[in-house]
């Protein structure tokens, strides 16, 4: 009777490790996939930086859209992955960044 209890923890110790290696690679896939879709957007963000910092500090601008950034001809385009982004560019302290929304991407720290 002990024999057969063996083979039974023996077996349900596999399939729950089985489980658990097949859940923490579905994870570790979920975050490549993530963090491959929303690289664009980075690097867009980044590019707005680049792009927009001369004029953001040489007019001195606490903020800045990026419709009014294409209109100044600063940047050259709001799409990215053939998706029309809203959003702006923010000085505070020196520090500039870009913050936008583009389909269901958005950047942390966002505000309409």
């Amino acid at each position: 009777m002990k024999n057969v209890d063996l083979k039974q923890m023996k077996r349900i110790s596999v399939i729950w490790g089985l489980i658990m290696f097949l859940a923490l690679a579905g994870v570790t896939v979920l975050g490549f996939v993530y963090k491959n879709e929303t690289k664009k957007y980075k690097e867009f963000e980044s590019l707005l930086v680049e792009q927009s910092h001369e004029y953001v500090l040489n007019n001195n601008l606490e903020k800045i859209s990026l419709n009014e950034l294409k209109e100044k001809a600063v940047i050259s385009s709001v799409t990215v992955n053939e998706k029309e982004c809203e959003g702006y560019v923010s000085m505070k302290e020196g520090d500039i960044k870009a913050f936008i929304q583009c389909g269901d991407y958005k950047t942390r720290g966002y505000k309409e």
